[in-house]
């Protein structure tokens, strides 16, 4: 067999003068390094680079499948651990299980009314072990990057069907009616088509067309308005119910004034009358007892008469004794003041 150059080089450097051949360009190491150590680095090398393509490490929030030259030979899903695997024949592919959290581009839908609306949507999902198969190779590309990009064209569609239910005036007191409408209808979905559950959707946010904002914007300055104009007639309103009012408590009270003063006079006028016809009665039943007493006592008219005298003789008599009786009936004389 005919020598190889690189046999014939190392030859050289092998022989006894320690030189290689003229003009060559070569000089000998210091040290030269046998070709045994040399082959051996090699294999050692080769070997551990070998060695680390049979072991691969699946992480704690991942699940992994395994194919063969383009087959898939991993029944169920590789759980986190260390695993050994065919080199250069056999390829790893991961996917995540933890929660992940993916934020939408803006989606644009139309309500009910036909008017745009511009969405902002974030998605809280978690891909289960039951999934892990069937999304890392029935849906896209194998592995975990093209699940993002699947699942975002669903979303924005269930989103603009439930949207297409709503008016766009009313979306802002039905919010949680639309979260909740927009979770199940987005989790039906994603779990029939991939397996992937859905924990929870948030819309971040919700921006209107200019002209609906401004036509939003004049309804409120007239509703405001109008508010403020009927605040203006109520005031006047109570205002005027004010001066009735005081004007008909004026009145009652000009009426229980007057009111009064009559049940006054009246009190006053019935306790005058009571009061004479009192008097008349005392009267009538002293002149009846005084009268009553005369008669059952004839000398006390002439008592009385002479308790009465004021101590002049009467220039008239009356009968036929003497004028010196002072216990006849006396007649005052002419200008004289009758005894009382």
């Amino acid at each position: 067999m005919a020598e190889s150059p690189i046999s014939r080089l190392l030859n050289n450097f092998n022989q006894g003068n320690g030189r290689p051949p003229p003009g060559s360009g070569l000089q000998r190491p210091s040290n030269p390094l046998p070709v045994g150590w040399l082959g051996l680095v090699v294999i050692v090398a080769l070997a551990l680079f070998v060695l680390s393509n049979c072991f691969y490490v699946v992480q704690p929030n991942e699940m992994a499948g395994v194919t063969r030259l383009g087959v898939v030979v991993t029944p169920t899903p590789v759980r986190p651990g260390v695993h050994f695997k065919l080199p250069f024949i056999e390829t790893v592919d991961p996917i995540q299980t933890s929660i992940s959290r993916l934020s939408l581009p803006d989606v644009q839908v139309y309500t009910a009314d036909n008017q745009l609306v511009t969405l902002g949507i974030s998605l809280t999902y978690q891909v289960p072990p039951s999934a892990v198969m069937h999304l890392l190779y029935d849906v896209g590309k194998a592995g975990n990057l093209d699940i993002n990009r699947t699942i975002e064209p669903i979303i924005a569609d269930r989103a603009l069907r439930v949207f297409a239910s709503h008016k766009t005036i009313n979306i802002s007191e039905r919010r949680a009616i639309i979260d909740e409408q927009m979770h199940v209808a987005i989790s039906k979905a994603l779990k029939r088509l991939f397996g992937i559950n859905v924990i929870d959707i948030q819309i971040r946010s919700i921006a209107y067309t200019h002209a609906f904002d401004r036509a939003v914007e004049e309804a409120v300055e007239a509703k405001a308005s109008a508010v403020k104009e009927q605040n203006l007639v109520q005031e006047k309103q109570f205002m005027a119910e004010q001066v009735v009012a005081t004007a008909d408590g004026a009145a009652k009270a000009r009426i229980a004034q007057a009111k009064g003063e009559a049940e006054a006079t009246v009190l006053r006028a019935t306790a005058k009358a009571q009061s004479i016809v009192i008097v008349a009665k005392a009267r009538a039943l002293s002149i009846a007892q005084v009268g009553k007493a005369a008669g059952d006592n004839p000398a006390i008219i002439p008592y009385a008469v002479a308790t009465h005298w004021n101590g002049k003789l009467p220039t008239t008599t009356v009968g036929g004794g003497s004028g010196s009786n002072l216990f006849r009936v006396l007649l005052p004389a002419a200008g004289l003041p009758a005894a009382k």
